[in-house]
């Protein structure tokens, strides 16, 4: 049963408004200044929160934030566009889109599936950090492959769940 949820959804022409749905968003970000995503986006959605839970775990690393750089007397890590977690939420947005389901079910997906990203993204700086603190030599093994492999598990994952959910919804209300 939860097979056809998915099929129906990702059937009728899910692949195409996807497309669409990505380019635009992906597209209307890139078009952003650089000093909007830099000060707005990466400072205060990657490297606030990031320096932030870093000075919490590792106090003794004296963990700041600085512009858009972490800084530390074991690390340091300079977070740049497309390092913070905008364009595997937007992608998932295109999705969530694309699945044409209830406003109030995107909705509720695009709030959620935004926490879920983000704390994602976190953890992944977080990584990083320890990385290049400890073992500096895989970081970009890390950063390159391991860590955007995650993240697109990640919200692949969530998309499917969702799926599900809205799936179990309909079956509820049937």
């Amino acid at each position: 049963m939860q097979s056809k949820m998915v099929n129906s959804v990702l059937g009728s022409g899910f692949p195409l408004l996807f497309m669409v749905a990505a380019l635009v968003l992906i597209g209307g970000y890139h078009m952003l200044p650089a000093h909007w995503v830099e000060q707005g986006i990466v400072r205060y959605f990657a490297v606030v929160p990031g320096a932030t839970i870093l000075h919490w775990l590792a106090p003794e690393s004296h963990v700041i934030s600085q512009g858009s750089r972490i800084l530390s007397s074991v690390a340091q890590l300079n977070v740049l566009r497309g390092c913070e977690g905008t364009e595997a939420l937007l992608i998932l947005y295109a999705a969530l889109l694309a699945a044409r389901q209830s406003w109030r079910a995107t909705l509720v997906s695009i709030l959620l599936g935004t926490l879920v990203v983000f704390l994602m993204n976190q953890a992944r700086i977080v990584v990083l950090f320890f990385v290049v603190a400890h073992e500096r030599e895989y970081f970009e093994l890390m950063h390159g492959f391991v860590a955007p492999v995650v993240v697109l598990l990640g919200i692949s994952l969530f998309f499917l769940l969702w799926l599900n959910w809205i799936g179990t919804r309909a079956r509820a209300a049937a």
